[in-house]
């Protein structure tokens, strides 16, 4: 991982942020030296997700009564000296954009002799990718009214020097559960430093999300534009614009940056939102468009034709969690057609003919109860980082989402991506002929 001015992030930390040590606690990793005791001021609930380096869950200040995300970081995972930078630099980015509307707001952080706990403000609308999965797509008001402020808050992490690497809507929260809720980036996990014209070197990111160029090993904030790219592309269509099974199918179709507008859904999408995407998914990051670019003329020529069209006025609903997360897998090639008038470089896998297996790459078979879903699941092998491997007793729906790849973890890839691209074989509206090809 690419750090950088090490000697003043404990200065950093303890000037522009309210940091803690339990008493008790002899030897910090963080430097700081304010006493604080954690359980006596906070009361941990429920699990939401989890992180790089260990899980997140409700928190409950006993004093205000306030309602925050509590990520709990386990020192015992912070094995090598990297591990513990790595920490320390999201703290410190997290503290370095304080203060923008669409940052998640980093409150304090608290170390203990187990954990290192950071407290932030819970968004009670949950992620975008829930979202996403629940409307299978979005209008394109709705699209431009996220993707707007997402590339905003790209800009600012650009202009500021900092680069996310990880970009995906399950990194996107909303604060509340209305239709017109604002979004917050989050999980700085993977973020870092970059100084103008460096380039940064080792594969970080996620799956599908992804710029060939951090595969080649030498990239800069362009990689950040080409996985919004992406985001756009699902916003739309509800699917993703490179198909992958394996961590070789993946990164091959990433790499040669193939993908179409076929004609369900995309004739009838604007196109002002397609040159977009287009522009954004330039294969030559030198030639793609910029953060700064993005928001000029291409999204006001998008945001002029998104207000002509109807918006979908369905409300947002709160996360589903038995439900599966995108379940990115190829159907066979008989379903392959070769429309080069609305493919870029080559072509990607059409199924305009089965608008039943279209639903069913974001959506479980209703035929099917969710629990019998969710325990074929449950003892699948989970990537853990480090590179140690476990049984998940996690919902299905976290058993399948789209893996962070770690500095390291390129060589557990194939599994990460096996888990990302399952699909339930059992479902009765899949042709006999594509059942062979799904990944169970």
């Amino acid at each position: 991982m690419d750090l950088t001015n090490w000697d003043n992030i404990g200065k950093t930390l303890i000037h522009h942020l309210n940091c803690y040590k339990s008493t008790e606690l002899n030897e910090t990793i963080l430097d700081s030296t304010e006493n604080g005791n954690f359980r006596e001021r906070y009361v941990l609930g429920d699990q939401l997700g989890w992180g790089r380096f260990g899980i997140i869950r409700e928190c409950s200040d006993k004093l205000t009564g306030e309602v925050l995300a509590c990520k709990s970081i386990a020192k015992e995972r912070l094995v090598t000296e990297d591990d513990v930078r790595s920490v320390k630099l999201e703290i410190e980015i997290l503290t370095k954009l304080s203060g923008h509307e669409n940052v998640v707001d980093l409150k304090a952080v608290y170390e203990e002799e187990d954990y290192v706990h950071l407290l932030m403000e819970l968004c009670a609308g949950g992620e975008l990718f829930h979202q996403i999965e629940k409307q299978g797509r979005l209008s394109e008001h709705e699209a431009h009214v996220i993707f707007k402020q997402l590339m905003e808050v790209v800009m600012y992490c650009h202009d500021k020097g900092i680069v996310h690497r990880d970009l995906k809507p399950e990194n996107i929260l909303l604060v509340s559960r209305s239709s017109s809720s604002p979004i917050k980036l989050a999980d700085f996990g993977l973020a870092t430093h970059i100084k103008p014209g460096q380039t940064l070197h080792g594969t970080v990111g996620s799956p599908f999300y992804i710029a060939p160029e951090v595969l080649v090993g030498g990239y800069n904030q362009a990689a950040d534009v080409w996985s919004a790219g992406v985001i756009l592309y699902i916003l739309l269509s509800g699917i993703p614009p490179f198909w992958g099974k394996t961590k070789s199918s993946i990164f091959d179709a990433v790499r040669a940056a193939k993908f179409c507008f076929h004609s369900d859904p995309w004739d009838h999408i604007s196109t002002s939102a397609k040159d977009l995407i287009s522009g954004m998914l330039c294969f030559v990051p030198s030639k793609r468009l910029t953060a700064a670019q993005v928001l000029g003329a291409p999204l006001n020529a998008f945001l002029k034709n998104s207000v002509l069209r109807e918006p979908n006025a369905a409300k947002f609903s709160s996360p589903i969690p038995s439900m599966p997360s995108f379940t990115f897998s190829t159907p066979t090639a008989a379903l392959e057609q070769s429309d080069e008038s609305l493919c870029f470089k080559t072509k990607m896998l059409s199924i305009d003919g089965e608008p039943s297996i279209r639903k069913l790459i974001l959506l479980p078979d209703p035929a099917q109860p969710t629990e019998q879903m969710s325990d074929e699941m449950e003892q699948r092998p989970e990537v853990r980082r480090g590179g140690r491997t476990s049984v998940s007793k996690t919902t299905s729906l976290q058993s399948k989402r789209n893996h962070t790849i770690g500095l390291g973890e390129l060589d557990h890839l194939d599994l990460i991506a096996t888990v990302s691209v399952s699909r339930w074989a059992s479902c009765t509206q899949i042709p006999s002929a594509l059942r062979s090809s799904l990944v169970c």
